[in-house]
């Protein structure tokens, strides 16, 4: 399918059922139906939108606020959230014990939603707005001022898809929507004109009122213009100010959060810090500028839940671009929507050497989407698994450590990804920050890497009509930082566009001392096949049963692709570090996966079928690494993430 088919299919893919057509913008994420899970048979104290906080918090006198509820409530028992949105910014330091945890949950079957918002403008919109005299056509400004908010985040209420927040309001108020330079001969020395970027929010610090624009886009195709509700009376809106949180776990211990809903972020929807024992249990995170923010939290378990950023469908990576760096005479024109979805903050207390540590975390069985960046794992002894993380303007996760590590810290830390599909972004596997050499072990296996859908980068300008669109490879950096060993086994790696080596760049930007492993894994080339580019010798890199591929190879490609390292002094080299020599056991041949349609958006099965390439045709990973699907193979190692349909089922984990 073609690009500009592609991104629009996106939409329509993404696109949810609600309760009625919203009038914003068809929804890219639907929050699941109210779970079901029975009570606790323990003891358990309620809290109710309807309720008081006079009552004793049992089921027929429930307590009215969270906030009160979590200064009664005693480790061993369980808070019980009827159905509702409780509009709280809720502070929990509260200190359970392993044998008595503290659980927060909802009721069975009713759905439970923490808001940090500014509730008017999501229940009674009507209510709220006003045309903006000297605005913009389109322009409207809150009846109520608010002051001391530094700013606002926000999204419209029916759909969840975000609101630009502009800095100035020039560029709310624009009518143009392409780039365009007020001299592009100096670029350098010259700003852009004022650029509207969607519908979105300008705080006025002046005043305190909240100034909002919900006029359609423009944009050329393959861009999902806006094209709803403009009056912001007649839709509600997610609206909070730039420092609320809806969820602040400060120091708290052994505490349970299940079937939860928390949206209405400023900057962060969930922060936790100096905290341990922490479990979210399928909760739903609608992010802010970011989603999960971690400080100093030790035992984190995140599965069966989600957090979504509010990334517009008309936003481009580069609309949020950071501008006004100094002795430049550029503005900053947005917020990121979204920045990241879960991201480590560097930040300590009371200790220069980062102490207690962001550690042993298991995240598993989650769905990350929808903002800038997704994933920062920095931590240590972390197992990330399972996982669908997409829709993503740059990276996927983060795998280098993102703070300095304890000086007298003597472990190995060891962080495994692992059985999770990664689709549209820009690299799935990134690394960055300004850190020192680590020790940490990365192992990256069985994960499927499916870079076929188009990435929206580049904003169409008066001189170039055509929106950038970029596509994604495996892995990439920031700055050169110092790359962690890594062992990279069993993954499959499609590649929409040209790849500069057939390797997609796995073995390359290796570091001297950093040894990197990298066995039976698939690259899978949709465009011409790359050449293979051998690693110097002061690289510390083995490699061998992977399996090279392009449908557009002939057989001349196929059989000298490797022929020439294979009788080169650099394969001759390898051998110093693996006996047989690197790529002695790979192959260059078709997979034939069970099902890849050219419709990037159609569902795949990247499964071998009976009589792919791929089967048996792998070397044996040293015993010590782990591999859910080792046991399933009667033969040699099937190449690739995934076994041969029909043949061998996945492992339950």
């Amino acid at each position: 399918m073609p690009a500009t088919l592609a991104y629009v299919a996106l939409v329509l893919a993404l696109a949810g059922a609600i309760e009625g057509p919203p009038a914003s913008h068809p929804a890219l994420r639907t929050s699941p139906k109210p779970a079901n899970r029975p009570l606790d048979k323990g003891p358990r104290k309620f809290v109710a939108s309807d309720g008081d906080d006079q009552g004793d918090g049992g089921e027929n006198r429930p307590w009215r606020t969270i906030s009160h509820a979590l200064t009664q409530i005693q480790p061993g028992e369980t808070l019980v959230l009827r159905g509702g949105t409780y509009y709280e910014r809720v502070y929990l330091a509260r200190r359970a014990t392993q044998e008595q945890p503290l659980t927060i949950r909802a009721y069975p079957g009713e759905q439970v939603v923490l808001d940090g918002g500014l509730a008017e403008f999501f229940t009674s919109p009507e209510q709220c707005w006003q045309p903006a005299e000297s605005g913009a056509p389109g322009e409207y400004v809150s009846k109520k001022a608010y002051l001391n908010l530094r700013d606002v985040i926000g999204s419209f209420g029916d759909s969840l898809v975000g609101l630009q927040t502009y800095y100035h309001a020039i560029d709310l108020r624009a009518t143009g929507e392409l780039v365009d330079w007020e001299n592009w001969e100096s670029t350098g020395t010259t700003d852009l004109k004022p650029l509207y970027c969607g519908p979105g929010l300008w705080y006025d610090h002046a005043t305190g009122r909240i100034h909002c624009r919900l006029v359609h886009t423009h944009l050329p195709a393959p861009v999902a213009n806006y094209k709803g509700e403009t009056d912001p009376r007649e839709v509600p809106l997610l609206i909070a100010p730039f420092g609320a949180t809806p969820l602040f776990l400060d120091g708290a211990r052994h505490i349970r959060l299940q079937d939860l809903t928390i949206r209405g972020a400023g900057y962060t929807a969930v922060r936790t810090v100096n905290s341990q024992d922490i479990e979210l249990d399928n909760c739903t995170i609608w992010c802010g500028t970011y989603g999960l923010q971690a400080t100093a939290t030790e035992r984190l378990h995140l599965h069966h839940s989600r957090i979504w950023g509010s990334l517009a469908p008309w936003t481009f990576r580069a609309d949020a671009s950071k501008r006004d760096y100094p002795g430049r005479p550029h503005r900053n024109i947005s917020r990121l929507n979204t920045h990241a979805l879960i991201e480590i903050d560097a930040g300590r207390e009371s200790s220069v050497f980062a102490y207690p540590q962001n550690d042993h975390w298991e995240i598993d069985h989650c769905h990350f989407a929808d903002a800038h960046d997704g994933v920062y794992l920095g931590t240590i002894n972390c197992h990330f698994h399972h996982n669908l993380i997409e829709n993503l303007q740059d990276d996927g996760i983060y795998l280098s450590p993102m703070y300095l590590r304890h000086r007298l810290e003597k472990t190995d830390p060891e962080l495994h990804v692992y059985s999770n599909l990664f689709r549209q972004m820009l690299t799935p596997l990134a690394f960055g920050g300004d850190v020192p050499e680590t020790n940490d072990t990365v192992f990256i296996y069985r994960n499927v890497a499916d870079l076929r859908r188009p990435v929206l980068t580049g904003r169409p300008s008066t001189k170039q009509a055509e929106p950038g669109i970029s596509f994604g490879k495996p892995m990439g950096d920031h700055g050169s930082p110092p790359w962690a060993r890594m062992n990279i086994y069993h993954n499959t790696f499609i590649l929409a566009e040209p790849a500069r080596d057939v390797a997609m760049a796995t073995l390359s930007l290796s570091k001297s001392g950093h040894p990197r492993r990298l066995f039976n894994n698939l690259y899978l080339h949709l465009a011409r096949l790359p050449g293979y580019t051998p690693n110097g010798p002061e690289a510390d890199i083995v490699t061998d049963g992977n399996c090279y591929w392009s449908p557009l190879a002939d057989e001349k490609q196929a059989e000298t692709l490797l022929k020439k390292f294979l009788a080169s002094e650099s394969f001759t080299a390898s051998k110093q570090r693996y006996s047989v020599g690197n790529e002695t056991h790979s192959r260059v041949a078709d997979p034939k996966l069970t099902r890849l349609d050219a419709d990037p958006f159609a569902a795949a099965d990247y499964r071998p079928a009976v009589g792919s390439a791929l089967l048996d045709a792998g070397v044996a990973i040293p015993a010590e690494w782990p591999d859910p699907y080792r046991q399933l193979d009667a033969g040699k190692p099937d190449i690739g993430a995934l076994p041969l349909a029909g043949t061998k089922p996945a492992p339950q984990e």
